[in-house]
């Protein structure tokens, strides 16, 4: 009980109202302006309690008045409504307590004083029987006026508060219990609470001073009227909402509303509670407050404790959320930082740091090791390509075009047809050790030809021969009246195409622009299917395609991976493509023959780098392009232009490298344009078309007797690959002075030629060595041990006007015609059908090589990968920066009913809003990188899907190599985000919903650079990713999209269920607090379905992938 005088109570009233708790509000307030307004407006139905026409204050009226309902009204437990005498307070139940006489001696002035507690002090009670009776705990004495006369804040005899009477009418005395009283009387506990007593003796004093009783007014706001917010039932049943604080509610001073100031109101606004220096206040005494951020308001919301350690109180905490480990949460905390995450970010860079440099610092310990290895087994002429190979290998230095010329100086430039002696000590030419050799002669079966070889070429050959199973390790190809016209086309682009290609031969394909060259090689590849005619390979019709795992294709631009070396780019080829039963030992020395005879062996582990940043010469480039192929031991390799962008000695040497292959076997077929006249001569065999149709098919040294019958003239010592190129395009009328040199004249010469020369043919019967440059097939029997085949043939008279018209007819390539019309003795014993299903490497297989290289090229392309992770942890930080002044309040809502009136403004939005900004940025930040994942190596699959290797092996690796990248680049842009926004979902929900929309765009991405230039495709899909996080729901909201029936679009974004996560999961834990039902209705997103969603976003990362395996099979015929 009060123990102060009442002249203390009122230098108190200048300083801190008791009933603020130590808030400091009396500035905000005007006494002299407040004492002109009533407390109570005549709406209000308390009425009957205040006279305004008496003095300037509000007086009770003690009797009369209309009929009311005391439930209903307004309860002003701090105004006096008449002058207390004696000992008075205020109980914790807002109860007025005071000394009165007990009702049984009511006229006895000798009688005891007792203590009387009323409730609902709404009017002055007229029956002096009720409330809650207590004796004092000591006797007054026999005078008891005496202490009539004490202070009101006199507590010298406080009630006996365990001992509560209640007045029995029937027996007219005092008797114990409580059963009978009202529930405002009945809630009375005698027990002094010095705040609301103080502001009762306040309120009183300034009565007494003729002031307004501002201590007692329910508002602050001068004349404002308050609302109440509960009854008495709704606060007995619910009593204080969870999340509040209701310390000065009771009831007998129920929760009420107070029109705010306006100070307050745009605090409110402004999603803020109302506050002074920081601490939350209501607008009356008896408005609810919500809950302190930092400080957590248990139920029944009579206290308020701080956030304990380890843990975090939002605004309006009920009970205090535990933090998670590691997490930094102080005492008094109102979010959480987590830096669990950010230590296990920070250990992993570091560990990759270090395991680069162990890798690299091993590497550089193997390549020295090498190399002085190397120097050691080498001749002291081979120091300066020891040198060159250490170089390469430490630093990955360029090896100059010029450095190149000097190494192959003295065979470049030699003297076509110059035999260069075998297996030199100084100088070692690879393959074209091979031209050195005598041409082979088959008079002599019995003669071994191999013997003065290097070791180098008879282990290549060795290899090939046990690839084809066979002595005979080229490819025939036979063609009659071919012919291709393209649907919806009314021109053939290819007609009446007849003639052969023998095995073991180079032969060239020239025509100028539009003649058909690559059509033509196309069709012979099984890349296109001819419309018209027939094709035979090695004898044996059929179609071309199941051809493509022994055909070796080399396109005019060096398609390799610039990020592997030049022996990892062979080796890879090697293992996808050769006898799955071959084991690596074979692989590794098959790999290192090809090598050595491409003379890259100083180079072998340089990387190849780039056209833009090249590491290796143009030609090295080229031989490399050749390996690749050549590793997967062919039967045939076709070559587009393959001196393209070479300069004239470094084109003379892929030409001679490329002669001695065919003389080792191998069908060698190429398209060139305009040769120099050395690699012309080097030609065995030449196809020149025009306009589609042939206009010459035979040797190239019949190829000028030819041209001269219809009238043109060679000049001496002219290039004749430039008087062929000029005849051929319609340009020769510098060689032929009168008459037609229209293409359409050539075509008929040939035309009328060749049926000269087939009138004459008859069938011959010829014993041939199988893997003679003259056999027309490359088949044999699946015995080996039979050397020699018969076959029934006809020469084709390809130019009759050769040196020796009748030798041309015997030694010439067979026609196709021929072998169609009379066949192969041995067509029937050819095994390429069994090599064809031993070729390549098992699906599986296929899978962990191209992991593995996938895997490597990213450790090879460092920079990119940091470039990423820097991108996505400035974005992470950009954003967690932009929420960070939120400190994690990412929702504000309505609050339950009835306390929904002191709701702040609400915000339904930052919760979509950071969903949105979340998938914009994780778009822009893996948009680019999920293109680059196929459409830098577009060129390079489709030329090792058409070689056989398997598309699907090597798209799953692709998607799964960029797993740990795309995780790593969400890890560094969800730890800072999280850090900073500190939002309440947890950091390791949010890392996987990031995760999956990461899979997400890196699918989407991946889909784009199937079907949009290499060029364009990061734009586009950027382009694309932006639309995809805007269709998240945040802006339009969902629910406007859904009345405009056009939700199922929106669905198809995976940033709708990305927002969907997000929303659910910081709104759901405040569904305590506020009416989150309605937020999700007006928003248009749902609470739950958490794995739901996830599943959905895995979903639809996947069926991005299918797509983009879709288009990887034809998106280059959807590519834009």
């Amino acid at each position: 009980m009060a123990t102060q005088t009442r002249s203390s109570d009122a230098n108190q009233t200048k300083t801190e109202p008791a009933h603020t708790q130590g808030i400091r509000v009396r500035p905000l307030f005007d006494p002299a302006a407040s004492a002109s307004h009533n407390t109570h407006t005549p709406s209000i139905r308390v009425r009957p309690l205040f006279d305004p026409s008496v003095t300037g204050l509000p007086k009770a009226q003690w009797l009369g008045g209309p009929e009311r309902d005391i439930a209903n009204d307004l309860q002003v437990p701090f105004l006096p409504l008449h002058p207390p005498v004696g000992p008075t307070f205020l109980d914790t139940e807002a109860c007025l307590c005071r000394r009165e006489p007990n009702p049984a001696t009511l006229g006895d002035e000798t009688g005891s004083l007792l203590w009387r507690c009323s409730g609902n002090q709404t009017v002055i009670d007229v029956d002096f029987t009720t409330g809650k009776w207590f004796k004092p705990i000591n006797s007054d004495g026999k005078d008891t006026r005496k202490v009539l006369e004490l202070p009101i804040n006199d507590g010298s005899n406080p009630p006996l508060r365990e001992h509560p009477l209640q007045w029995d009418p029937e027996s007219s005395s005092l008797v114990p219990g409580t059963d009978g009283l009202g529930v405002w009387d009945q809630a009375c506990t005698g027990e002094n609470r010095t705040s609301f007593s103080t502001s009762y003796y306040r309120a009183t004093e300034q009565r007494d001073r003729g002031e307004a009783p501002v201590d007692a007014m329910p508002c602050w706001r001068p004349g404002a009227v308050p609302l109440k917010l509960q009854d008495v039932t709704d606060w007995q049943t619910r009593g204080c909402l969870p999340g509040f604080q209701c310390q000065n509610n009771t009831v007998n001073s129920l929760p009420q509303f107070c029109p705010p100031f306006a100070e307050c109101q745009m605090a409110r606004l402004g999603y803020h509670a109302c506050a002074i220096d920081g601490t939350n206040i209501g607008m009356g005494p008896f408005e609810p407050i919500i809950c302190q951020a930092g400080k957590y308001c248990p139920p029944g919301g009579k206290v308020t404790f701080s956030c304990p350690a380890g843990h975090y109180c939002q605004p309006g905490a009920a009970t205090p959320t535990p933090c998670a480990v590691g997490s930094l949460c102080p005492e008094g905390s109102s979010f959480e930082r987590y830096f669990i995450p950010l230590g296990i970010l920070i250990a992993l860079d570091i560990l990759i740091i270090i395991g680069i440099i162990v890798l690299r610092f091993r590497s550089r310990l193997s390549s020295s090791a090498q190399v002085h290895q190397s120097s050691l087994s080498k001749k002291p002429e081979s120091t300066v390509v020891g040198l060159a190979r250490a170089v390469t290998r430490r630093k990955y230095k360029r090896i100059s075009e010029e450095r190149e010329r000097l190494h192959d100086m003295d065979h470049e430039m030699s003297a076509v047809g110059t035999p260069l002696p075998p297996g030199r000590g100084d100088v070692w030419a690879g393959f074209q050790e091979a031209l050195a050799m005598p041409a082979q002669s088959y008079q002599d079966p019995g003669e071994d030809l191999e013997k003065n070889l290097p070791p180098q070429i008879r282990a290549f050959i060795d290899s090939m021969r046990k690839a084809t199973d066979a002595s005979e390790i080229g490819l025939s190809f036979g063609y009659s009246q071919l012919a291709f016209q393209p649907k919806g086309s009314n021109r053939p682009i290819l007609q009446d195409i007849t003639g052969s290609i023998r095995s073991g031969t180079l032969t060239a394909v020239m025509g100028g622009s539009g003649a058909g060259k690559s059509t033509f090689v196309n069709v012979l590849m099984g890349k296109i299917e001819y419309t018209h005619g027939k094709v035979e390979v090695n004898g044996v019709p059929g179609k071309l395609a199941r051809y493509k795992k022994l055909i070796g294709y080399v396109p005019q631009d060096d398609i390799v991976l610039p990020e592997l070396t030049v022996r990892e780019n062979i080796m890879h080829s090697a293992q996808i493509r050769l006898p799955q039963t071959w084991a690596s030992q074979e692989i590794e020395n098959h790999v290192a023959a090809v090598i050595d005879c491409l003379e890259l062996s100083h180079v072998r582990d340089s990387l190849v780098g780039s056209v833009g940043k090249p590491v290796i010469s143009g030609g090295q480039r080229k031989r490399v392009s050749i390996g690749m192929e050549l590793a997967a031991a062919p039967m045939a390799i076709f070559l587009d232009e393959p001196t393209s962008g070479l300069d004239a000695t470094a084109a003379s040497s892929i030409m001679r490298t490329l002669k001695a292959i065919a003389r080792l076997g191998i069908s060698v077929i190429t398209i060139i344009h305009q040769p120099r006249m050395e690699i012309f001569e080097m030609l065995d065999d030449l196809i020149l078309l025009a306009n589609g149709q042939q206009l010459y098919e035979g040797p190239e040294s019949g190829v000028q007797p030819f041209f001269e019958k219809f009238g043109y003239i060679f000049p001496k010592h002219a290039n004749y690959g430039d008087v062929v190129t000029d005849i051929i395009t319609g340009n020769g009328r510098a060689y032929k002075k009168l008459g037609n040199i229209s293409k359409d004249a050539l075509i008929a010469n040939w035309i009328v030629c060749r049926k000269e020369v087939q009138s004459s043919m008859v069938p011959t019967i010829e014993v041939s060595r199988p893997g003679s440059p003259d056999s027309s097939s490359s088949t044999a029997d699946d015995d080996n041990n039979g050397r020699t085949s018969t076959r029934v043939s006809v020469v084709r008279p390809v130019s009759p006007f050769s040196l020796n018209f009748e030798n041309a007819k015997t030694k010439l390539r067979l026609s196709s015609a021929s072998v169609l019309a009379v066949g192969n003795l041995n067509a029937s014993k050819a095994p390429l059908g069994r090599l064809l299903k031993q070729r390549g490497a098992s699906h599986v297989k296929q899978f962990t090589l191209c992991l593995s290289r996938a895997f490597l090229q990213q450790y090879r392309n460092l920079s990119i990968f940091w470039f990423e992770v820097g991108l996505a942890t400035l974005a992470g930080f950009l954003l967690g920066l932009a929420e960070n002044a939120k400190n994690g309040v990412l929702f504000m809502g309505l609050y339950h009913r009835p306390y929904e009136i002191l709701s702040t403004a609400s915000d339904f939005k930052s919760a979509p809003e950071m969903a949105l900004l979340t998938a914009i940025a994780i778009g822009l930040v893996s948009a680019a990188p999920g293109v680059r994942v196929f459409s830098e190596e577009m060129l390079l699959h489709r030329r090792e899907a058409e070689a056989g290797h398997s598309r699907l092996a090597y798209f799953l690796a692709k998607s799964v190599s960029v797993l740990p990248r795309m995780t790593m680049a969400c890890m560094h842009f969800t730890v800072p985000l999280w850090l900073l926004s500190t939002p309440v979902m947890g950091w390791g929900l949010g890392f996987v919903a990031n995760l999956w929309y990461f899979y997400c765009i890196f699918g989407l991405a991946s889909g784009i650079s199937m079907v949009v230039k290499r060029e364009d495709a990061p734009l586009f899909a950027t382009m694309i990713a932006l639309i995809v996080g805007i269709l998240s729901g945040a802006a339009p909201p969902l629910s406007s999209v859904r009345n405009w029936k056009m939700e199922w679009l929106w669905r198809m974004s995976p940033g709708v269920w990305l927002a969907e996560i997000y929303f659910g999961q910081l709104v759901s834990p405040l569904g305590y607090l506020y009416d989150i039902d309605s937020a999700a209705f007006m928003t248009g997103f749902r609470l739950d379905g958490l794995w739901k969603n996830m599943g959905i976003l895995v979903a639809i990362g996947t069926i991005y992938r299918i797509l983009a395996f879709v288009g990887l099979l034809w998106g280059s015929k959807m590519r834009i």
